[in-house]
């Protein structure tokens, strides 16, 4: 056997193959035909007990998702290639070489531009991956046209432009599953049912019970026809004014009074919105704080007088008052003050004597020199200790000497008014005084200066 050479060993093949007697390709053929539908079954059966199988094991090792996916993402780009290479061998007529190169050219770069979308994702911070994935649709648009060409049946033809869709939607579906959510400005219709059915009148907004529903219809009703007898046509107001009587008759005081500041404001509309009207004039909520301030205040006002009632004014006993024209109080309060030199008379005599005529007419104050007293006369003290008024202050003595704030009051008076010098009050209230002693000494010192060097 060593020394055979190769026609005998194909001799010796061929006697063997002889010897086997094999089933020829005709009978197998025809086994095949007859048992069609049973071995199909039993292929599908298998196919499916693969596939069941392989999804088991992919959930067990958890993201079934991902590599589901992939495997989807696989399949249609094998299907869409297959297409590319039936164009590429029948329409183009190319060489296997040359076929090889191009069937699979569209699939390579759906592929890449998802992996760079996905990288982009993956960066810090991710970028945007929305001009990849529209490249990825666009080739996939075209490879399912191109590869669609060489159908010869509708369903063919389906199948073939939709699987490198179907490809590119599983691409991007996961990515846009990884990508984190903007921040999207919220939106809404400008027109839905329900706005139609409010613009109609059909439906009212949020909940509303039939009592308020109808008390509103008469509200709407007495303004509506109130507004027209004022503004509507002569003929028929009195037909007006009795349907207004009728609405009046079902109506209650806080009807009337809602639709009436209705029609205030309607009358008020036309001014209200003219280009040349002021801004500053309240609303109905600011007219509404206001009232209810001025209520507040009216009401705190009547409570401090009641109080100042009980707390100053006659009781029961009929206890007398005591007033020094500024102040006044109750008699037994007064007594229970020490008595000081500021309610007996200066018994300096530079104080008391009159320098000339001038202090003597000052003696007497005119009206606004006169301090405001109460109507009644104050009450005699009960106290044993006699009470000596205080006596209006005088200019110094000629020759007495003139303390230094008087003096500077003098010179601050004499430079504010050049000519006749007003009542005390006055001149308190503009040289910012709180003495009114010192106030009219410096008083009575300017006039009698300036009435000396008259007499001169």
């Amino acid at each position: 056997m060593s020394h055979c050479t190769r026609p005998c060993y194909f001799a010796w093949y061929g006697r063997m193959v002889d010897g086997m007697k094999l089933p020829e390709w005709t009978e197998v053929a025809d086994f095949a035909q007859t048992y069609a539908t049973p071995i199909l079954f039993g292929a599908g059966t298998v196919g499916a007990l693969l596939g069941v199988l392989l999804i088991w094991r992919f959930l067990r090792t958890g993201h079934a998702h991902t590599r589901v996916g992939f495997l989807a993402v696989v399949l249609a780009t094998a299907f869409a290639a297959e297409g590319m290479w039936e164009v590429a061998r029948g329409p183009l007529k190319l060489s296997v070489p040359m076929a090889i190169g191009l069937f699979g050219m569209f699939e390579v770069v759906m592929v890449a531009q998802g992996l760079l979308a996905k990288h982009k994702l993956a960066q810090t911070p991710p970028g945007n991956p929305r001009r990849h994935m529209n490249f990825v649709w666009a080739v996939a648009a075209g490879s399912g046209v191109v590869a669609s060409s060489a159908s010869s049946s509708v369903p063919e033809f389906l199948l073939r432009l939709f699987a490198p869709a179907v490809g590119a939607g599983i691409w991007w579906m996961g990515i846009t599953a990884d990508k984190p959510a903007s921040a999207v400005q919220p939106t809404s219709w400008i027109w839905t049912p329900r706005r139609i059915g409010i613009h109609l009148g059909l439906i009212k907004p949020g909940a509303q019970d039939l009592e308020k529903v109808d008390r509103d219809r008469r509200i709407d009703a007495i303004t509506v026809t109130a507004h027209r007898l004022h503004h509507g046509s002569d003929r028929l107001k009195s037909w007006r004014k009795s349907k207004l009587r009728r609405l009046a008759l079902e109506a209650d005081d806080a009807m009337v009074a809602e639709a009436q500041r209705r029609v205030a404001r309607v009358n008020r509309i036309e001014k209200l919105t003219s280009p040349d009207a002021p801004t500053g004039e309240p609303s109905d909520a600011e007219r509404d704080l206001m009232d209810e301030l001025r209520r507040v205040t009216t009401q705190a006002t009547t409570r401090i007088r009641a109080d100042h009632a009980r707390a100053f004014g006659l009781d029961q006993s009929s206890e007398p008052m005591w007033s020094n024209g500024l102040v006044q109080m109750r008699s037994s309060v007064a007594d229970q003050i020490r008595s000081s030199g500021v309610d007996h008379g200066r018994t300096n005599p530079a104080d008391q004597e009159r320098t000339n005529g001038v202090d003597q007419e000052r003696s007497n104050p005119t009206a606004l020199d006169q301090p405001l007293t109460s109507g009644s006369a104050p009450a005699e003290r009960t106290s044993q200790a006699a009470r000596v008024d205080r006596a209006k202050p005088v200019s110094p003595a000629s020759g007495g000497e003139i303390p230094a704030r008087i003096q500077t009051m003098v010179r601050d008076l004499k430079r504010s008014y050049r000519g006749d010098i007003p009542g005390r009050r006055t001149v308190m209230d503009r040289m910012g005084w709180t003495s009114a002693g010192d106030a009219q000494t410096a008083i009575n010192l300017v006039r009698a200066e300036r009435a000396s060097k008259t007499d001169q």
